[in-house]
């Protein structure tokens, strides 16, 4: 068998090994600024072009993530996150523990980070089923806006309760609390009744 050398052949593999190489080496120049700056990012390609990882915006950056994990099909089913959400609490616990026992900064952010693992596992559980995270959040807000200034109006109105929150017992709170809940929760089922009705209305 005579083997034949193609000199053209051998420079074109020869120039792509050293693409390759020289990839290799522009990726740990775009990795050193990581190891000083929290908040440096790496440069995208592609697929994360027109994303900014450090908006104030939270919830923008996360639904334009979502859709480029969607598209690669890097994505779980409801009970693969539910699985997931419980790993990343158990690593908040922890980071959370190793920073009680030692107040360093690397261990803050570690635990910060952990968190953020938290939150973004609730949004991508929240986008699987449908819901819109910020929509979500701001309800919850309202609710706990509007049940803490009712539970207020409650204790100004009780001659029996200090004049304000603060000075209440935690018994007393927690029965302010309860009060405000149910009254709130009684006001939110009217409505949906109503809504329900007017649906069988318009059918």
């Amino acid at each position: 068998m005579q083997i034949t050398f193609n000199p053209k052949s051998y420079n074109l593999v020869f120039m792509g090994q050293q693409k390759k190489f020289q990839q290799r080496e522009s990726i740990k120049d775009l990795l050193t600024p990581l190891e000083t700056d929290p908040e440096a990012s790496i440069k995208p390609l592609r697929l994360m072009r027109g994303i900014n990882p450090n908006s104030s915006d939270v919830f923008d950056t996360f639904a334009k993530i979502d859709r480029v994990t969607r598209t690669i099909n890097f994505t779980k089913d409801h009970d693969a996150w539910v699985t997931c959400l419980g790993e990343e609490l158990e690593e908040f616990n922890d980071a959370r523990n190793k920073y009680l026992e030692d107040k360093t900064t690397a261990k803050k952010e570690h635990m910060i980070e952990e968190m953020g693992d938290l939150f973004y596992t609730l949004s991508s559980m929240a986008t699987e089923s449908g819901i819109n995270p910020q929509e979500a959040f701001k309800m919850t807000n309202r609710k706990f806006y509007n049940r803490i200034s009712l539970m207020e109006r409650f204790c100004l109105t009780d001659k029996n309760k200090p004049d304000s929150l603060a000075e209440c017992t935690d018994i007393q709170r927690r029965g302010l609390w309860n009060g405000a809940k149910r009254t709130l929760y009684d006001i939110t089922a009217v409505r949906y009744a109503k809504e329900e009705l007017k649906l069988d209305t318009n059918a």
